[in-house]
């Protein structure tokens, strides 16, 4: 009898062992992997001929760029909600490929459409100007990352040579995207923005999603099936223009949520403010609502990602949806630009869209 309670025993903790290494196994990432750091300069030449940009072997015209929005109109924020963020939901991705032959497939048109429609609306509202399309060299490359990813249930910029369905160009977008597994589609460039994880306090990746240089990237993108997890590579190394002049933005400084009216669901737990070679090592912030000031908690200071940026969080949540406009007042003092400390003051206004 007591042979028999041992063998019980014994088997029990073999099949919890086992079915603990399987559920290890199917864990997704609740948080973006680490993001990619600036590359090396490259030189590429770019074609100017007869009004229209030529980049190999990405070829189009002048496109009629909408201004970015204007924040301080409570409607137009509104409106640009209701209509771009939400227009990018819900589209089927069609996907062709196939995990068990190692093939990454394509999506539909219409998918990477309101891939770049979410990346759109963030960056106008940010201030800053619109990509203008992606590439299809970025797609392939970015697509075959985003396959490797949810193949081997892991992120990495670096994959080494054993994963399984390894490839050049997966490794190539690996090095150069931003990483998701567990989402994908419109949802992950929402996640990009939002950063969540210990491990992204510095927001790498919203600074590349809101690099005012970029004009062009790259998409890739694998739905959840046959028990993989979903996965997402955001190419955002756009070689041609990222170490170009920076162009004109609304304000000098690119903000996160920006100043103006700002929906609540697109205000994230980290706060953010990027200006171009600043030094923000002494930086401070304060934060008022209603003249009482809110607690916050600056994180360190991580250059190498997008522009230089501040990032703090507040001591407070946001209701959700908050019951009327909640407004902020954000001063960031000793910001050293060219040698000389700065101060920036701006207001957010946290709304709900939907009333």
């Amino acid at each position: 009898m007591l042979k028999q309670k041992r063998l019980h025993l014994f088997l029990f903790l073999a099949l919890f062992l086992l079915l603990g290494r399987g559920m290890a196994g199917l864990a997704v990432e609740d948080a973006p992997g680490p993001p990619p750091a600036f590359p090396e300069r490259e030189e590429t030449p770019v074609a100017v001929n007869s009004g229209y940009l030529a980049y190999l072997p990405f070829v189009t015209s002048p496109p009629e760029l909408l201004p970015w929005v204007n924040t301080q109109d409570r409607t137009a924020v509104q409106q640009h909600y209701l209509v771009e963020y939400m227009a990018s939901e819900g589209v089927a991705p069609g996907w062709t490929g196939s995990h068990g032959s190692c093939n990454p497939g394509t999506t539909t048109a219409a998918f990477r459409e309101a891939v770049l429609r979410r990346i759109n609306y963030f960056r106008a509202m940010a201030g800053i100007p619109a990509v203008v399309g992606f590439d299809a060299t970025y797609n392939s490359k970015a697509q075959a990352a985003a396959l490797m990813m949810s193949v081997n249930r892991a992120l990495s910029h670096t994959p080494p040579t054993n994963w399984t369905c390894y490839s050049a160009d997966g490794s190539s977008g690996a090095g150069s995207s931003n990483l998701y597994l567990g989402i994908y589609g419109p949802a992950a460039i929402s996640g990009y923005v939002q950063d969540p994880g210990s491990g992204n306090y510095f927001v790498g990746h919203r600074r590349w999603i809101l690099y005012p240089q970029t004009r062009i990237m790259g998409s890739g993108d694998i739905p959840p099936q046959s028990g993989y997890p979903a996965a997402q590579a955001l190419w955002v190394f756009d070689h041609d223009h990222m170490w170009g002049p920076r162009p004109t933005t609304r304000e000098l400084f690119v903000a996160w949520p920006p100043p103006g009216y700002v929906p609540y669901q697109v205000v994230y737990p980290r706060w953010s403010f990027a200006y171009a070679g600043a030094n923000f090592s002494n930086a401070t912030v304060t934060v008022t609502r209603n003249g009482q000031a809110i607690g916050v908690t600056v994180s360190p200071v991580a250059n190498g990602f997008g522009e230089n940026t501040l990032v703090w969080e507040l001591s407070e949540s946001i209701p959700q949806p908050p019951g009327s406009d909640i407004t902020f007042v954000v001063t960031v003092q000793n910001v050293v630009i060219g040698g000389t400390p700065q101060t920036f003051t701006y207001q957010v206004t946290v709304f709900n869209p939907d009333s």
